[in-house]
C-alpha cells in the first residue's frame, strides 16, 4: 500500500478534497489521477485544460475556455492545481443550481468587474452565431441578440447585467443559465464521462 493511501484505498489527499466536494473520495482519486496523467507537472497549464474540456466534454470555443480555465484557477496563479481541478470539476460536473449560477457568471464576467457588460456579451454572444440568415449582417443579428438577452437577464435596467440581475433571472428560468455560452457539459457528454473515464478508474460513480 502506498504511503499516500489510507486503508480503505483512497488516499489521504482525496479524503480531504472530497470533504469540500460532492464527490466520494474513490472519485476525487480518479479525478486527481487524470489531473495527473494530462503531463509530467502538477501544474496543469491552459493548453492541457483545453485537451481536456475538447476531448472529453466536446467543447470548442477556446474563448470561453480560456475563461473556464480562469475561473479554475481559483488562486489565479497561471496554472490549475491538483485540488483545484477536482473542486471546480465538482461545480462542474455537480453542482447545485447556485453553484452553477456563481461558475457562469464567473466565466462569463471575463475581466471579474461585477458586470457583463453589453460589449462583454457582444463579444461572447457572436460566437454563438453559426448560421446566419441570407442578407443578415453578422453584427446587426448579435445586436439584436445583446438586445433581447438584456430583456431577459438586465432586472435592473442600468444596461449591464450585474450578479444580481443573473442570478435572479436563472433563478426564474433556469434556461437562462448558459445564455452567454456552454460552460457546463450537457447530459449526454457528462454519461459518456461517466461510462468511459470512471469505468477506467473501476470507479462507480455516483454522478
Amino acid at each position: 500500500m502506498s504511503k499516500n493511501a489510507t486503508y480503505k484505498g483512497y488516499s489521504k489527499q482525496a479524503e480531504k478534497i472530497a470533504k469540500n466536494t460532492h464527490f466520494t473520495c474513490e472519485e476525487v482519486d480518479a479525478l486527481l489521477a487524470l489531473h495527473d496523467s494530462t503531463g509530467n507537472s502538477p501544474r496543469m497549464d491552459g493548453n492541457r485544460f483545453r485537451d481536456i474540456m475538447h476531448g472529453i466534454f466536446g467543447m470548442t470555443d477556446e474563448s470561453l475556455m480560456e475563461c473556464m480555465y480562469q475561473v479554475f484557477d481559483m488562486d489565479q496563479d497561471g496554472a490549475v492545481g491538483p485540488e483545484e481541478f477536482v473542486v471546480g470539476m465538482s461545480v462542474f460536473l455537480r453542482g447545485t443550481l447556485e453553484e452553477k449560477i456563481d461558475y457562469c457568471f464567473s466565466v462569463y464576467d471575463h475581466n471579474g468587474d461585477g458586470f457583463v457588460s453589453r460589449d462583454e456579451m457582444f463579444h461572447l454572444l457572436k460566437t454563438a452565431v453559426v448560421n446566419l440568415p441570407p442578407g443578415e449582417e453578422l453584427d446587426e443579428v448579435v445586436k439584436d441578440m445583446v438586445e433581447m438577452v438584456c430583456r431577459k437577464l438586465d432586472i435592473d435596467h442600468d444596461g449591464r447585467v450585474n450578479f444580481t440581475d443573473y442570478a435572479t433571472a436563472v433563478a426564474a428560468e433556469p434556461l437562462l443559465l448558459e445564455v452567454f455560452g456552454p460552460v457546463l457539459p450537457d447530459n449526454q457528454e457528462r454519461e459518456a464521462f461517466l461510462n468511459t473515464f470512471m469505468e477506467k478508474y473501476g470507479i462507480r460513480s455516483q454522478m
